[in-house]
C-alpha cells in the first residue's frame, strides 16, 4: 500500500499527571517494511518534545510498504496507552465499482426509509448520503461490507434525496445517481 499519513491517538491509561504540564510530550519512531523483516523509518519523532496526543502525521513523501510499526521512545505518563493507530494511503489497484440497482423506499411511517443496492465485489464498505437539496447532501452513514440501510430519521412532510458509494483500500468508487424520493 502507499502509506502517505498515520494517526496516533494516545490516552492517559491510570495517569497520575493533573492539568497541562510543560513536560508532557510523546516520543516514538514508526517504521514500514514490505516484508516483516526489513525496515525503514518513515517518521522518527524521538527527539519530540511537544504534546501531541492525538498525532497526524503527513509523510514528506508516499512510502509503499505492506507492515507499519510503532517503536516507543517515551511518554511523560507512566503507562503507554495507545487507543487509534490510524494508517492513510492507497492501494495500488482500480476502486470499487458504483453501486447498482440503487433505490429508496419510504416507509408508511414515513420517518424510515429503505436504502438498498446491489453489493460490489472487493468493496470493504459503503457510504449512503442523503439530504433535502441535491446538490447539498449533507447526512450520511458509512457501513461496511453490508450493503441496504435504514434510516429512521427522517421529516415526515419533507422531500428527500439519496446517493451511495463503495469504497476499500484503493479508493471510493463514483457516486450512484441521485434518487429523489417524496
Amino acid at each position: 500500500m502507499e502509506v502517505r499519513a498515520l494517526q496516533i491517538n494516545f490516552q492517559d491509561f491510570n495517569s497520575k499527571i493533573f492539568g497541562r504540564p510543560d513536560t508532557l510530550r510523546q516520543q516514538f519512531v514508526i517504521k514500514g517494511s514490505t516484508d516483516g523483516e526489513n525496515w525503514d523509518v518513515i517518521a522518527d519523532y524521538s527527539d519530540n518534545q511537544k504534546d501531541m496526543p492525538h498525532a497526524y502525521i503527513e509523510l514528506e513523501a508516499p512510502s509503499n510498504v505492506r507492515y507499519v510499526r510503532y517503536d516507543h521512545k517515551y511518554v511523560t505518563n507512566e503507562y503507554l496507552a495507545i487507543s487509534e493507530f490510524r494508517v492513510f494511503g492507497k492501494g495500488g489497484e482500480a476502486p470499487p465499482a458504483t453501486p447498482e440497482s440503487f433505490s429508496a423506499k419510504r416507509h408508511s411511517d414515513r420517518r424510515n426509509a429503505d436504502l438498498s443496492w446491489s453489493p460490489v465485489e472487493g468493496a470493504t464498505g459503503y457510504v449512503a448520503y442523503w439530504g433535502i437539496v441535491p446538490d447539498k447532501l449533507n447526512l450520511s452513514v458509512l457501513m461496511y461490507d453490508e450493503p441496504n440501510y435504514e434510516i429512521r430519521a427522517l421529516n415526515t412532510d419533507q422531500k428527500y434525496y439519496f446517493q451511495v458509494e463503495a469504497f476499500n483500500e484503493n479508493g471510493i468508487s463514483k457516486q450512484s445517481e441521485i434518487i429523489e424520493v417524496e
